[in-house]
């Protein structure tokens, strides 16, 4: 026996079945709430109640005393609820990092052809902040964060920087949350990326794939080691 959708969810999927049929992009607002109730066949109440779930989901924005209006791409709403389903279901943070690595590593090729010397310079600086830092046992998230961040922007793929990122929230929530921020803390991960910017500078792709590789392979084995000593 098939199972019945329940209608708030057939108003969610009704409601973006329109946006994409009428082509509204970003900022684009949608009916009011009357108009569109009648022209998608549904209840003023159910139209309401998808609206402030797709609202919710970042699909759509409520602006007071104007409307409704299609809302930009982000990756708000899973920054929100990603890290509560990995620990709900158990996954471990090696198993996000595996994906980030996986993703990451696989773009340096790339990066290595087109990055401009203005980034590898910026990276540099951020580098030898993040290893000052270590030494003086202070956190360095945002120098790290904003290290991929400008690592990646060389590619002007707007989406990937926007994953890169949310991986690198989500594990930063995720590391919080099992009681590890001082992963941020440790010298040897600070001096990785010291050497990310050697290679670079060097002009060295199969170096600078292995420093990339072995950024990662660092994060594990501590990984490992804390979960062994558990």
């Amino acid at each position: 026996m098939t199972s019945r959708i329940p209608a708030y969810r057939q108003a969610q999927m009704e409601i973006k079945s329109y946006i994409e049929r009428h082509g509204l992009r970003f900022g684009d607002a949608l009916p009011s709430e009357g108009q569109l109730a009648q022209d998608l066949g549904m209840s003023r109440p159910s139209l309401r109640e998808a609206m402030k779930s797709l609202e919710s989901l970042g699909v759509v924005e409520s602006r007071h005393g104007e409307g409704i209006y299609v809302k930009a791409f982000s990756f708000d709403s899973i920054i929100d609820n990603l890290p509560y389903a990995f620990i709900a279901e158990g996954h471990s943070l090696r198993e996000l990092l595996q994906v980030r690595a996986a993703i990451e590593i696989g773009a340096v090729p790339e990066i290595h052809a087109r990055i401009p010397a203005a980034d590898v310079a910026r990276l540099r600086v951020l580098a030898q902040q993040m290893l000052a830092r270590a030494e003086a046992h202070e956190l360095y998230e945002e120098q790290d964060r904003e290290f991929h961040a400008t690592l990646y922007q060389c590619l002007d793929n707007p989406f990937l920087s926007r994953l890169i990122d949310l991986f690198w929230q989500v594990f930063r929530r995720l590391n919080h949350s099992t009681g590890q921020p001082e992963h941020w803390l440790i010298e040897a991960t600070a001096r990785d990326h010291i050497d990310i910017v050697d290679r670079l500078e060097a002009g060295d792709l199969g170096g600078l794939v292995k420093a990339y590789r072995k950024h990662f392979d660092t994060i594990f084995a501590r990984m490992d080691a804390e979960a062994a000593g558990a």
